[in-house]
């Protein structure tokens, strides 16, 4: 069915659609997304809605690479608590390392970041396993722009790699592209990545960023092959328009309602739990986001006031308010991330050899 990406990926989308003149409801629309999906980034997106949206995103603004257009305007800042815990990390090495290892947990799934030897240089690369002709290229475009913002903020600004490595075969987009990512560019059928010396790996965090606030707590992303949690997520994706059918959800992971239901079943589950425990999520979200409870009660489904206290109570034993109370305090500190040397044990792939 493919992966799943934090619905965080589409700020940049949006600012560089409102730089080219475009509209962005437009190009959501035509991924089947609502507008309201913008103020929820830590949900998780399929990765074929985002290749969709990069897709119609590049029609509405005209730009053939729309997606390094973006990724000269990306920051790693712009991702969240996956962003924040790699660029707050010591050493450029370890920053890699926090990226690489974190990235499906927090951000991306189906995805792989590995770092290649290559004698005296290392490669840098983001390997896509979701299927897609459309967007795919400009989601490859837009990955080199997250990876070169992480590498000049331990190299500085004006720095440029080795080489780019890029799948095209047109002249015009290698010298477009070397414009916009600042950086000489290869055209290549081997995987994208970013090429450069060993040596720079050792780089230190800027003194004047050393400062930067460890990320906090969010939701894992859906599981691969877990239709549970894939259906939860695709529950929570579209509870941004209001409680959803079965119908909806089926249709969104691209299924009949029948063979939806039946491979639920064989799983020990139903929707019907699943959406149960996804409305406690969704709650518990909008409250910690300060929404009014009357606000919350309508958007979950609920005619009544009354009725979603009495539904949260039967969740979890709290009163929506006194949810509130805790989510809110909970909501002023920060977890700290695994020391680097603890992080660089993990299932990192600097050691691949090519």
């Amino acid at each position: 069915m493919g992966g799943y990406v934090r619905s965080s990926a589409l700020a940049p989308i949006r600012s560089c659609v409102d730089r080219f003149g475009g509209r962005i409801d437009r190009v959501l629309r035509h991924a089947d997304l609502p507008l309201e999906i913008l103020d929820r980034p830590e949900l998780p997106l399929p990765l074929k809605d985002h290749y969709a949206v990069l897709h119609a995103a590049a029609r509405e603004t005209g730009s053939a690479q729309f997606g390094a257009e973006m990724g000269a305007l990306a920051r790693m800042s712009m991702l969240g608590p996956y962003g924040s815990g790699s660029l707050s990390a010591p050493t450029l090495f370890a920053a890699i390392a926090r990226a690489n290892t974190t990235l499906n947990r927090m951000m991306q799934t189906d995805t792989d970041l590995v770092l290649l030897r290559l004698r005296d240089r290392v490669k840098w690369s983001m390997i896509f396993h979701t299927r897609g002709t459309e967007g795919r290229f400009q989601n490859e475009l837009l990955a080199m722009g997250y990876q070169l913002d992480l590498l000049r903020h331990f190299l500085g600004a004006s720095w440029r790699p080795a080489c780019v490595h890029v799948r095209t075969s047109s002249r015009s987009d290698v010298a477009a592209l070397e414009r916009l990512l600042n950086a000489p560019v290869r055209a290549s059928d081997d995987t994208p990545g970013i090429e450069f010396h060993r040596s720079l790996l050792s780089a230190v965090q800027p003194e004047a960023c050393a400062e930067i606030q460890p990320p906090v707590e969010q939701r894992d992303m859906p599981a691969a092959n877990d239709l549970a949690s894939m259906t939860s997520a695709a529950i929570q994706l579209e509870l941004v328009r209001g409680r959803p059918s079965v119908d909806a959800v089926a249709a969104r992971l691209q299924m009949s309602r029948r063979t939806f239901q039946r491979k639920l079943s064989t799983k020990g589950t139903s929707y019907g739990r699943i959406l149960k425990e996804a409305l406690l999520l969704e709650a518990q979200a909008l409250l910690a986001l300060d929404h009014p409870i009357g606000e919350i009660a309508d958007r979950l489904g609920y005619s009544e006031h009354a009725h979603f206290t009495r539904a949260h109570r039967e969740w979890s034993g709290l009163s929506p308010q006194q949810q509130r109370e805790i989510s809110l305090s909970a909501g002023q500190q920060n977890i700290h991330m695994e020391h680097p040397s603890k992080e660089l044990t993990g299932p990192f792939t600097c050691n691949k050899i090519r």
